[in-house]
């Protein structure tokens, strides 16, 4: 059986358990908005595990939980303001969908796999293994929302997509 198309396929050769647990975010990103925020934290979490036993340049910080390691200064610098604060929501909404009884929404989802999508795009661009071509990016349009309860609760609250932008480096 063929694995159904991913926007995360160009991780799939080389970050092989990035991809499994991005893979399942997007598609729980529709169906089940904690489980799709639970997997994009989990993908972010082992790429940044990566990154720090493969790049050289970023240095451990006193504690090894995900939040230490994003906020650590070299990861800052290396990442850059963007790719940082995208990292930021990544872990805040995962967080939230694990240790929060508040409700995640499908916004929730969709956001945290986007952001999760420029994240890993940033990898393969910047983490390339010497000797190897580039891979060739497919940005598919990601899944959005289409139900209308979910188009009015958006609209209900605009405050928090624009909030989200400016946080995200837009």
């Amino acid at each position: 059986m063929t694995p159904a198309p991913s926007n995360f396929g160009f991780l799939r050769e080389e970050w092989r358990e990035t991809f499994e647990s991005a893979a399942k975010g997007e598609t729980y990103a529709l169906i089940d908005a904690r489980t799709a925020c639970f997997y994009a934290r989990r993908a972010l979490e082992v790429t940044v595990s990566w990154l720090y036993q493969n790049d050289a340049t970023l240095k451990l910080p006193y504690q090894d939980n995900l939040s230490a390691l994003i906020h650590e200064p070299t990861f800052k610098a290396t990442a850059g303001p963007a790719v940082f604060n995208k990292a930021v929501i990544i872990a805040r909404l995962g967080n939230q969908a694990v240790h929060s009884h508040r409700p995640m929404t499908q916004f929730d989802a969709l956001t945290a796999v986007r952001e999760l999508f420029h994240v890993s795009f940033w990898l393969a661009r910047s983490s390339r293994r010497r000797g190897r071509k580039s891979p060739r990016l497919k940005s598919r349009t990601p899944p959005h929302p289409t139900s209308t309860t979910t188009r009015k609760r958006r609209r209900a609250t605009p405050s928090s997509t624009c909030c989200s932008r400016r946080r995200a480096g837009r």
